[in-house]
């Protein structure tokens, strides 16, 4: 009997796109952290909730992360303790896979194992501290900047999802970010948005303290693959395509100010159509998160212990 073309090059393809994802971001399965206690909906709204359908969609984390990334790093004091306190260069997929991690296990995690998550966050925060190369003082756990970290990370993926899943009300916006605005809190931000309205309004306050300074051109460069982190010409198109993509995401303002910006038109006819083949694609091979499964057994209430 011929092979249909599902069980052939079709779910080999689909197996390799399953592989190439799970070898930069994880799997996420682990029952220790998303199974637990029947009837614990987690921290982040449980079934029903915008954060379990937006950040259940493992397509906009993937377009937006690069985005969420650079805006973290536009402030300062973020980038001193990545650039001189964090391993990327060393090992490149640590930041990402982080990210996702955490956006995952705060979300659909138990709220035992979602609260040991951020603890222990906090506690490797703990220890980063220093002074940047303009004298100014930082450590990673002051709420201002841990306020900062934890919004650019919805703010991407919920514009992610509104562009390339499905447009959202301001009032399904509202919901996410208030739902979210828990676990930034619980990091230990000082005020974090809960509504689009304060979300631009804070946005607004922040930019004066922002700024592209050598330390973010040269985190840039690395996740371009130029300069000292040099590779291949194909390899260093297709990264700053993906890089201008996921900015594109962002304001015009920090389009301009990290030089990912490009013409209306030429994002029109070539990075969004391109984002939104990726995100097709992902979906495709990744319809539902294993983490995504096992948080609705657990709320459900069939979800066996994690032991």
């Amino acid at each position: 009997m011929t092979a249909s073309p599902e069980n052939g090059w079709i779910a080999r393809w689909k197996q390799s796109v399953v592989a190439e994802i799970e070898a930069v971001g994880g799997r996420h399965d682990e029952a220790l952290i998303y199974g637990g206690e029947p009837g614990d909906p987690g921290l982040a709204g449980g079934p029903g909730s915008m954060s379990w359908e937006i950040n259940g969609d493992l397509a906009s984390i993937v377009v937006a992360g690069t985005g969420a990334i650079l805006m973290e790093v536009l402030h300062p004091s973020v980038m001193a303790g990545v650039f001189t306190q964090s391993s990327y260069r060393t090992d490149p997929l640590r930041r990402a896979r982080n990210t996702l991690g955490y956006v995952l296990r705060t979300t659909f995690g138990s709220t035992p194992a979602a609260t040991r998550v951020i603890e222990g966050v906090k506690q490797v925060h703990s220890r980063i501290q220093g002074t940047r190369a303009d004298g100014v003082a930082y450590r990673a756990l002051d709420p201002e900047l841990i306020a900062w970290v934890h919004t650019s990370i919805p703010w991407a993926i919920m514009n992610a999802y509104d562009r390339y899943r499905r447009p959202l009300s301001t009032e399904e916006k509202d919901r996410y970010l208030r739902e979210q605005a828990l676990i930034g809190r619980m990091g230990g931000a000082d005020r974090v948005p809960e509504s689009v309205a304060e979300l631009e309004e804070y946005v607004e306050r922040m930019r004066p303290l922002l700024c592209f300074n050598e330390q973010t051109r040269s985190f840039l460069d690395f996740l371009a693959g130029r300069g000292e982190f040099e590779v291949g010409a194909r390899e260093r198109f297709d990264r700053w395509a993906g890089i201008c993509a996921s900015m594109s995401l962002m304001p015009e303002w920090a389009q301009q100010l990290t030089g990912t910006h490009r013409s209306p038109l030429l994002q029109r006819l070539w990075l969004r159509p391109a984002d939104r083949l990726k995100t097709s694609v992902v979906r495709w091979a990744c319809p539902e998160l294993p983490c995504k499964r096992m948080a609705l057994a657990r709320a459900s209430g069939s979800a066996v212990l994690a032991a």
